[in-house]
């Protein structure tokens, strides 16, 4: 695993109720915010922030979110994301960091260091709320075998099909 010297920094608000590349069911949505799908590359967390506090205005914000690596069209159909997202979410590999407000002013973020995602970077939230977020990540160039093992790593305990 080689760094590239690339840095991104995600800080798009999510702007629609019903985000194209979503899934929704019971209180909680799941949304793409980036994608790339070279091989032998894959994305390391570097940071992540709640956007703000300037930015963040009106009753929706600031949300409680997560980073996660799985795809929204992973998942079967709207009832099997809603059994996934009560029950499995906060222990799934692909849960990355989390933002959460009720954690007061000390430190509201948490983070997977370790964590590399190969291809895709997604936040599970409340349904019927816009969550703002500002996320670094860097990028690395990859084996094929590291590609595999990080993919597994993702996956591994998840009944969704690897590399989707």
């Amino acid at each position: 695993m080689k760094s590239t010297g690339r840095r991104l920094t995600l800080s798009n608000d999510i702007t629609s109720l019903v985000p194209p590349k979503s899934i929704a069911q019971g209180d909680y949505r799941l949304t793409t915010i980036f994608e790339d799908d070279r091989e032998n590359f894959a994305w390391k967390i570097v940071d992540i922030k709640q956007l703000g506090p300037a930015v963040v205005a009106g009753a929706n914000r600031p949300v409680n979110w997560a980073l996660m690596s799985v795809r929204p069209e992973s998942f079967f159909d709207a009832v099997e994301f809603g059994v996934w997202s009560a029950n499995r979410q906060p222990f799934d590999n692909s849960l990355i960091g989390t933002y959460n407000q009720e954690w007061g002013a000390g430190n509201p973020y948490s983070l997977r260091v370790d964590h590399v995602a190969t291809n895709h970077l997604s936040l599970f939230y409340p349904v019927n709320k816009i969550a703002y977020y500002n996320i670094t990540i860097e990028e690395f160039e990859i084996t094929s075998r590291e590609e595999i093992m990080f993919k597994i790593k993702e996956t591994s305990q998840s009944l969704n099909k690897i590399g989707e």
